[in-house]
């Protein structure tokens, strides 16, 4: 218990920084060296009792917990604390006291404009602060406002129920056990999920994000364009590439096969490039014989995710994916695939059917670009 404890502190210590480093709070007037000592001795008990709150919960003692967020949710605090205490209090309270029966009365509908309806998902009430993070930078994010991409305003939070593992079924990768959860979102219009962890490789599988602890926003919005059929801009392993370079259609790529004269300009000239002399080798398929090309010399968030460039081509023809009949893949197609490896075909074609009504509900639309 006590390793635990500490673990949680450096944990919550962590997770203190990050949330308190969001902004900066303006203060009036000029506090005295006493009111500043006080306000000091005030927060640092604050900051212990929340770890201690931390370390109750990550024990499974929900209920001693719950008691410590809602008591510190009744204490005057630096603000930024205060919302991170206030966040804590309100999920934990709803687990306890509902088991999340009334999350969907909590969650305002997303415009039928959204071609993408995205619900956060975690069983770490650590990772609470992160999601709220990410949903408000992708709210400010004036790179991304032109695409039909909304967020749930409440994160699904249920330590019981999902199991998630950083090395999951050997795959190398950050992946989660979800039957339970399918089974409880039946009712919501969503089409994917964003699943936040404690460790492991971020990466997309169909319509599910998985992003740990440690992942920064740029890492997110670079698998967010997965969703919409973005290609990676780094050298893909030999297996990876010997699939995706045979030529599959990506938004940011047009791929020039072995001993082939020239690429296929018809897609890029859709977007407005009419010449071979705008197109750039990308080192895609460096582990294959194929050449990628891309529409921009510059490294961009498909490359590398922090430099978080993303060019207007690109965004065209992100635009264009969401507007057009998707083709790629929402979370329905993973809860269907769970349901048919266990043998449960009435729950693999309902979630079936939620596939075809997403593709059926995206129908090309022209628009104005």
């Amino acid at each position: 218990m006590i390793g635990l404890a500490k673990w949680a502190l450096a944990i919550t210590t962590v997770v203190l920084l990050f949330w308190l480093t969001l902004g900066q709070q303006s203060l009036t007037g000029t506090p005295t060296l006493e009111s500043n000592v006080i306000e000091s001795t005030s927060q640092q008990n604050a900051e212990l009792q929340l770890s201690k709150g931390m370390a109750l919960w990550e024990n499974a003692q929900y209920q001693q917990a719950a008691q410590i967020f809602s008591s510190l949710g009744e204490k005057t605090l630096q603000p930024k604390l205060q919302s991170l205490v206030a966040l804590y209090r309100d999920h934990s309270r709803s687990f306890l006291e509902n088991q999340q029966s009334d999350f969907f009365q909590q969650l305002p509908a997303l415009s039928e404009s959204c071609k993408q309806k995205i619900l956060f998902v975690t069983p770490e009430l650590s990772s609470l602060a992160q999601a709220e993070h990410f949903r408000m930078r992708f709210a400010q994010d004036l790179r991304l406002k032109s695409l039909p991409i909304c967020i749930y305003a409440t994160t699904w939070f249920d330590p019981l129920q999902i199991n998630c593992q950083e090395n999951w079924q050997q795959s190398g990768r950050l992946g989660c056990e979800l039957l339970s959860l399918a089974a409880k979102l039946k009712p919501l219009a969503f089409t994917h999920l964003v699943i936040f962890a404690d460790k492991g490789k971020a990466n997309v599988h169909n319509g599910i994000m998985f992003l740990d602890r440690n992942d920064t926003y740029d890492v997110f919005i670079h698998e967010l364009a997965h969703f919409s059929g973005f290609i990676d801009e780094y050298p893909l392993n030999q297996e990876l590439a010997k699939r995706v370079c045979a030529g599959v259609d990506a938004p940011n790529l047009v791929f020039q096969q072995a001993k082939q004269y020239g690429t296929d300009q018809g897609y890029w000239q859709s977007l407005g490039i009419t010449s071979e002399q705008s197109l750039y080798a990308a080192r895609t398929c460096d582990n294959h014989s194929t050449q990628a090309f891309k529409a921009s010399n510059k490294l961009t968030f498909m490359e590398y995710h922090d430099t978080a460039f993303i060019p207007s081509q690109y965004l065209k023809a992100w635009q264009l994916q969401l507007q057009d009949k998707p083709n790629q893949p929402s979370a329905h197609v993973n809860f269907a695939q769970l349901y048919e490896q266990s043998n449960n075909s009435l729950e693999s074609q309902f979630w079936r059917a939620k596939y075809q009504q997403y593709r059926a509900t995206s129908a090309h639309r022209p628009i104005n670009l």
